[in-house]
């Protein structure tokens, strides 16, 4: 889809190109039209002084008086040309030489418009006729002039006034990109909140807005928080089912303690209990829909080890921690709590004594590697546990329940998950990507 910094230049110069054509060829016409009735005016008057100067000899010859006419009607192929015409007699003017006049057939026309004739030398002739009577006979008069010098001085104005246009028409192209560039700039700020706002920076749309799309900013800025609404809804409903349900498992894990053969409630029991929690552990998982949100990986990092080495004290684990500074992680803390935590953990049941998490990024990635110096893993085993779908409460304990949660998030931030030999340490190594 084009911008609407495309849409609008573009049709604004489809529009100016549509009005510069109309007005070019509006003032063409007029031009020609101003110079043809200026030439009519002045070959008027030609005729009025030939009219003056026309007699019959005894009656019956055509008689013109040329020396008191114009000089250009004796001079050679001047463009200035009369022609006079009876019944049997045809009088050119001097100016002809020896050339002749081809006349058009003007029987259906109107005798006083001037209309164009070709004359020697190429010269495109504007002529205008008249029919008059002297002494009951109809005399019929020509006169033209050339056009072609007006014609020349008319396209040298035209190129000049198109020159003219041409500057002017991309000085309004620049004004109209300019002007549209200036109205959309709100525009622009909103996208780069957006952006801000996808990257967790801001939690509401901030760019003041034009009157015209400022509903629009205002029901975005409702929607998310009617998001974030729901999202703490939703935790509280599922935190308050936990503890609704833990009271009655753990009676009911009592009484299959006290009865005789309570050992298959027990065992039901506790599934239902695992069950339980894994269903209320995904149900929390925030993932990537619910945007405004970003943790500083530091900070979560210093207290997930700091909690684990208060649990495993016993084992006086080694936790190496390798984070880049300041590295951002877009989505929810506590998915990201829950991501660290599960595997940390695990990765502290095993070790023998040392753990070591690598946090890195690249312009496109963000990695995790959780690293320790236990027995590690059979390779068919970590092929079945990479296996989407397969029952992974089910495997041996320490990838049970807590891997199945760190699938689930990985694939709700549309992430990849590896899990292989570590060669630093020995043990398990654990491989988490997801995009920036």
């Amino acid at each position: 889809m084009q911008s609407l910094t495309a849409r609008l230049t573009g049709s604004l110069v489809i529009v100016s190109l549509v009005l510069s054509i109309l007005f070019f060829g509006g003032l063409n016409y007029s031009l020609n039209h101003l110079a043809v009735t200026f030439l009519s005016a002045r070959l008027s008057h030609d005729l009025d002084s030939l009219v003056t100067h026309l007699s019959f000899d005894d009656g019956v010859r055509l008689v013109l008086d040329d020396s008191r006419l114009a000089q250009f009607f004796r001079q050679p192929y001047s463009g200035h040309y009369f022609l006079i015409r009876t019944g049997q007699q045809t009088l050119p003017s001097r100016s002809l030489w020896d050339a002749e006049l081809v006349l058009p057939d003007l029987s259906n026309s109107d005798s006083k418009q001037p209309f164009f004739l070709s004359g020697p030398n190429e010269q495109q002739l504007l002529a205008l006729e008249r029919q008059i009577y002297r002494q009951g006979q109809p005399v019929s008069l020509l006169v033209t002039e050339d056009f072609n010098p007006i014609s020349e001085a008319l396209q040298r104005l035209q190129l000049q006034i198109g020159l003219v246009g041409l500057l002017g028409l991309v000085g309004l192209l620049l004004a109209q990109y300019l002007i549209v560039r200036g109205s959309l700039r709100p525009l622009h700020a909103i996208r780069h909140d957006i952006q801000r706002l996808a990257l967790g920076e801001i939690g509401h749309l901030e760019a003041p807005s034009p009157r015209e799309i400022r509903p629009l900013v205002v029901e975005l800025n409702r929607l998310l928080d009617t998001l974030t609404q729901r999202l703490e809804r939703s935790r509280h409903a599922v935190g308050n089912l936990a503890h609704a349900l833990k009271t009655p498992l753990a009676v009911l894990t009592q009484v299959a303690d006290q009865a005789a053969d309570g050992a298959e409630i027990k065992q039901q029991s506790q599934q239902i209990g695992r069950l339980l929690e894994r269903e209320l552990k995904r149900a929390r998982i925030v993932g990537t829909a619910t945007p405004g949100q970003r943790v500083v990986l530091a900070a979560v990092v210093d207290d997930l080890v700091i909690t684990l080495q208060k649990i495993y004290r016993d084992k006086a684990l080694n936790i190496d921690v390798k984070v880049t500074p300041n590295l951002i992680f877009l989505g929810d803390r506590n998915d990201l709590m829950e991501l660290l935590g599960n595997l940390l953990d695990n990765a502290c049941q095993w070790a023998m004594g040392r753990v070591l998490l690598t946090a890195e990024a690249d312009e496109k990635t963000l990695t995790f590697t959780i690293e320790d110096d236990g027995p590690g893993c059979a390779p068919e085993k970590l092929s079945a546990l990479t296996k989407r779908g397969m029952r992974l409460d089910e495997t041996s304990s320490g990838h049970g329940l807590g891997l199945a949660i760190v699938f689930e998030i990985v694939h709700q931030y549309k992430g990849q998950l590896t899990l292989d030999q570590s060669a630093k340490l020995g043990g398990l190594r654990v491989r988490m990507r997801f995009p920036k």
